[in-house]
Order: C-alpha cells, then structure tokens, then sequence
C-alpha cells in the first residue's frame, strides 16, 4: 500500500509538473505579442512653453510638470538650437514648489526654433521615459490658417521592455504569488506540511528571487546605472525592502528545511517575507503615483495578496490531494474552496477599483493599450471565476470519493492564472491612460516666413507596395513646416480612402531627441491629402519619417528620409588651401594663415557618419605653433556655421567630434596666436 501511495503521490506530482510546463505555452506567447507595446511612465502633464508655442518673447527658462516625481539624479531637460548646440546656462533642477516639476535656465534666445527634449527616471516606478517638443521665439511659427486643423504633437517615447524583462517580472509575480499561497496553504490549510515545505516553497521562493534580480537588472540597464551606483538614487531603498524581505522569507525556508518541527511557524514567516517583497513591489507600481496613493497601495496589494492566496494555495491542493481520494483529501478541499472563494471575489473588487482609477472612462478602455489589457485580464480572471465555481459546486463536494476532475480544472486553473500574471507584468510598464492624459495645448501661432518657391517633396510606399505616398515639407528647413501628404494606391493612384495620416520624426544622429508625432488633417474629402504645420524638424540634419496611413483593416507604414534645408547665407572669404589625398587616408587640408603661418585640418575618417575634425597650427618654420584657444564651426556649403566643441591634444593640436552626412561642407577655425595675432581660416572640405 505503501508502495502505491508512493507511486500516486509521484504521478501527482507529475501532473502538477506538467501544469507548470503548460504554464509557460501562452505565457511565452504573450510575451512576444507584449513586448512591441509602446510603454513609458514619468509623463508630462504641462509643459511651460507648451509644445508648438510661438513666442514674442524668449523664454528665462524651461518648465515641464510630469505625472510623477522623476529622480533628479537620472533625469534632465535639454534645450537645442537648429544645429542641435544646447542653449541652457545651468543644470536641471526640481521645481520651487513642485517636486513633479523640472527647471532648466536658459541663456538669453534670438528669434528662432528650439527644440525641447527631456529624459526622466520616475522615482516612484523606476520606469525610463523620454521625449522632445519644440516650440518658437521672435514670431516663427506656422500661419494660423495654413491647414484645416492638425495638431503639433509633442513626443513622448520609450524603447519598451523586451520578451526578456516581461518574463523577469513574470517570474516575480510567479514566485511571490506561489509561494505566499503555499506557505499559507501548508500552514493553515493541510496537515501534510512536509509535502508543501520539501517541493513547493522552496522551489517557488528561488522562482521568486530569480525574478526579482532580473527585474533589479532591467531597470537599472533601462536607466543606465551601474549596480554599484544605484543605492545613491531612487532604486536603492527598493532594491534592498525586496532582498531584505525575500532573505527573511529564505531564513524562514531554512529553518524548514532543516528543523522540519518548526514547519507551521517557519511557513507563517516565509508567507509574511513573501507578502512584504509583495508590499515593496506596489509601492513601486502606479498605485504609489495615484491622487490617493494610500488608498491605492492599500487595495493593489490587496489584489495581489488575494490573487496569492487562491492561485498559490491552488498549487499546494495539487499538491496535498496526491494518492487516492479519502476523508483527508475531502477535508482539505473543503477548506481550501473558503480560501479560494473569498480570493476570487476579493481579486474581483480590487480589480475594479485599481481599473476605474487608472483607465478612467470608457473610452480609454476601448482605444489605449492598457485598457485593452484590461479587458484581456478580466476575461481571463471571469475564466478562473468559472472554473473555482466549477471545482466549488462539483469536485470539492465530490474530493471524498473522485480527484481526476479537480486535478484537471486545477490544472486548467494553472495555466489561465500564469497567463494572468503576464498580463500583470505587462501592465506596471504601461502607462495609465489616466497617467498619460496630460499635456498642454499648443499656444496661439503667429505668421511663418513665406515658403520657398520649391519645396521640398519625398515619396515612399509600404513594405507590401499597396501605397504610395508624397510628402512635401515646405519650406523645408530646420524650424516650422507645412507638411502635405497625398495617398494613393500603389498601382492605379487612385486615392486612398484614408481616415488621418499621422507623422512620428527622429533624428538617427541624435539618440538624446526622443520621437515627435504630427496628426495630419484631410485637406479635401476624397483628395487622399492631409496637411498640418509643425517645428518637427527642430535641427537640421536628416530625419527619419513614419507615415501611418489609417484606413481600417488596410492600414499601413511608409517609411521615409527629409533632410532638412539650411537657410541660405552669404559666405566670406575662402582660405588658400592646398589638399594631399592619399589612398587610405584621410584627405589633409593645409589652409593658409597670416605671416606665413598654417593650419593643417582633416577630418577623420572622412566618411558618413561620426568624425573627428583635427586642426594643428604651424609657424612659418613649419615647427607646431603653440595655440591655447580655437573656436571651430562647420555646416553644409552655404548655410549658417554651427560650433563645435574642441578640445585640446596638445598646445596648437585641436580635436572636434561631430556627426556629418555625405556632402560638401564649409569649416571655419579662428583662434589668436601666442603673441596675439588673430588667426583664421574659411574652406570647404568633402565628406565621402
């Protein structure tokens, strides 16, 4: 008989082994689909100037308020000119009276466009959010009755958490919610203890500190600090309530294992370490951000304690109705079924306060990610609620005498509840519609400079060449635009039955300038062309552009290239210049200077994309000329020159870093020499 039981007790296990596996079939599948959600947290809620404003007067300073209180330490505004030069004169600060505000200074602003691009770390969630907005000064902005509506989108972008860091979270929530039920299950539940505290509480509390390192080492990847800096910010008092409350509840699992007489005590213990690491985890969620953040810690943790106690209890019934059906398994799930009753309705009333105070309304519900994932959650949890009024109604009652039917949906149970958790894991990176809401309205715009005679025009079509689509950006250069986008059908150009157009603009060479979105507007029912004006293509350089053409089931992507236009400039005098190219090397330009001197110049490698510009003086000898200070400024032949920060090898050796296309370029170098003597030089150079 004995032998049997073995044997039993070994093929129950199994089956829950099997359940776990199953576990991880749509968990892994959700992941995949999850991990191209758009998510980001510490979101700005206005902005002072708003995104789109034109100004009469130049700003002292730049203001945004975020949703949540972002860490200074890893959080900063900066504020672009049209050759990407920052124009703040300080650091970013906390605002006066405000800590969900930040202040950058800013030197004193000619007529212009600037470009606004913020990164902050929430030091309530630890998520990472950036983004950009430009707005103008002295009158630039975009004519008021250019184009019938659209609006001038400010950015908001994150590159969102991979298959990877879902899974971290997933093993987390797994973990805690696994072994909080277990223990509590082992320590008020059943009388089989050793069965609990052997297999499942051990097993669940490494699933859960597992979990938790990876979920530590994703967030501090996301925002950039090193383990050994991170107690100095906002992460550190979170990192060390999880390990702190995970180790007692390893104490405890210790003690259990080795003075198996200490088991219920031991289990009481682990289930508090596993609630408090529960506790540690709300009060880094959206529910510490809310209007009422007590009230909202209070009920998110009490959803996940319950969600704990139901669905973690359920693994330690599987566990403890091994062997043939009895008296014994009766009892047990008996008692378990008044556990699990109240879990359910208790996760069901949590889980709509937590959705009504972060998805709002309905249509938030309907039209956000996070509200359609809602919607999956809570059908998957009305699933669960079936299925425990099944086991309630027919295999509790029936646990006496039959178990294969409680097994079964138990198992059944499982894998719904761990898909559940992915879900749930999903949802804490993904902003609340609530939460992502904010945002000023553009300001009143003043008129724009008179387009150029020709504008600039790109075209493109969708992966599957069922669109084509022309874009023309007028006038063209870094600052304000009008942009018109006609749709048609790749092969009849007929146009496209399109409801809107929408723009998103980046810029590959400054990863620092998050997205931008423009929402075009239809310029003539039936054209298939939508215009909008907007300071999108803030800097001058060349842009990535997005088109979303929405047209129902028929949506599609273009995917398109602007370079911006300078704005034409009268340029001075040329330099003397002789140029030794050398196969292999960079091309060597010697300018000349006054009183025989020279500054030799090349640019390294020469080629598209990053280079280094080296300037080295030489006196009339041709010996090194000792200069202290250069200014060094380069841009497109014939546009207005941008600075370069130089830095300094060696006495009269200078070096540049800087970012250039292919195509002809003017560099201008000035400095004094070492008696005094103005030196300066103006000449073009290729980039290959």
């Amino acid at each position: 008989m004995r032998h049997a039981a073995r044997a039993a007790g070994r093929a129950s296990v199994r089956h829950v082994g099997r359940a776990v596996v199953r576990c991880t079939v749509p968990a892994a599948f959700v992941l995949v689909i999850l991990a191209g959600v758009a998510f980001a947290h510490a979101l700005p809620q206005s902005s002072n100037p708003s995104p789109g404003a034109s100004l009469a007067q130049a700003p002292t300073q730049v203001s945004i308020v975020f949703g949540e209180r972002p860490d200074l330490k890893l959080s900063s505004i900066k504020v672009l000119d049209t050759t990407g030069t920052s124009v703040t004169s300080g650091p970013t600060a906390v605002g006066p009276d405000n800590e969900e505000e930040l202040v950058v200074p800013l030197k004193a602003l000619p007529a212009g466009v600037y470009t606004v691009a913020w990164r902050t770390v929430s030091a309530v969630d630890g998520h990472v959010a950036a983004g950009s907005f430009a707005f103008g000064v002295g009158g630039v902005a975009p004519p008021p009755a250019s184009v019938p509506g659209g609006g001038v989108g400010a950015s908001t972008s994150s590159a969102g958490p991979t298959p990877a860091e879902i899974a971290g979270r997933w093993l987390m929530y797994l973990g805690l919610v696994a072994l909080l039920g277990a223990a509590l299950f082992g320590a008020v539940v059943t009388q089989d203890v050793p069965a609990i505290s052997r297999r499942l509480v051990p097993a669940a509390w490494l699933v859960a500190l597992a979990g938790t390192a990876a979920v530590v080492a994703a967030q501090l990847s996301d925002a950039g600090v090193g383990l050994s800096d991170a107690l100095g910010t906002s992460f550190g008092p979170v990192i060390v309530e999880r390990l702190v409350l995970l180790g007692v509840a390893g104490l405890a699992i210790a003690a259990l294992l080795a003075r198996p007489a200490w088991g219920r005590p031991a289990l009481v213990l682990a289930a508090l370490g596993a609630a408090g690491a529960m506790f540690a985890d709300v009060l880094a969620s959206h529910a510490a951000a809310g209007a009422l953040p007590i009230l909202g810690v209070a009920v998110q943790w009490l959803h996940i304690l319950a969600v704990g106690a139901w669905l973690g209890g359920l693994g330690g019934l599987l566990l403890a109705i091994r062997g043939e059906p009895s008296a014994t398994t009766a009892r047990t799930a008996r008692r378990y079924a008044y556990v699990a009753t109240a879990g359910i309705v208790t996760v069901g009333a949590t889980g709509l306060l937590r959705a009504i105070a972060e998805v709002g309304t309905l249509d938030n519900l309907v039209s956000t990610d996070f509200g359609r994932l809602i919607i999956a959650k809570t059908a998957l949890l009305g699933l669960l609620a079936m299925l425990g009024a099944l086991n309630h109604f027919v295999n509790v009652p029936a646990a006496g005498r039959r178990l294969g039917g409680l097994r079964r949906t138990g198992s059944v149970e499982l894998v719904v509840g761990a898909t559940v958790l992915v879900l749930s894991a999903s949802l804490v990176n993904l902003a609340p519609p609530v939460e992502a809401s904010g945002g000023g309205a553009p300001a009143a715009q003043a008129a724009s400079p008179a387009p150029t005679a020709a504008p600039l025009v790109v075209t493109g079509n969708d992966f599957g060449t069922s669109v084509r689509l022309s874009l023309t950006v007028s006038p063209g250069t870094a600052g304000f635009n009008t942009f018109s986008a006609r749709a048609t059908d790749f092969d009849s150009g007929a146009p496209v039955p399109a409801t809107s157009v929408t723009l998103r603009f980046s810029i590959p060479a400054r990863t620092d300038i998050g997205e931008s979105r423009l929402d075009l507007a239809p310029a003539a029912a039936g054209t298939g062309v939508f215009s909008a004006s907007g300071p999108n293509l803030s800097i001058d350089g060349t842009w990535s552009v997005t088109a979303l053409v929405v047209n129902g089931l028929a949506s599609v992507e273009v995917p398109l290239t602007v370079t911006t236009r300078c704005a034409p400039v009268a340029a001075g005098p040329a330099s003397s210049v002789s140029i030794n190219a050398a196969p292999g090397l960079p091309a060597l330009y010697t300018a000349a200077l006054t009183s025989g001197r020279t500054v030799q110049v090349y640019l390294d490698p020469g080629t598209a994309g990053a280079n280094e510009l080296h300037a080295t003086f030489f006196d009339q000898a041709g010996t090194e000329l000792p200069v202290q200070r250069v200014t060094e400024q380069i841009a497109p032949s014939g546009c207005a020159l941008a600075p370069l920060t130089p830095r300094q090898l060696e006495p009269g050796h200078f070096v540049a870093d800087t970012t250039l296309p292919a195509g002809a370029y003017t560099v201008s170098i000035s400095g004094p020499a070492p008696n005094g003597d103005p030196l300066a030089a103006r000449f073009d150079v290729t980039v290959k």
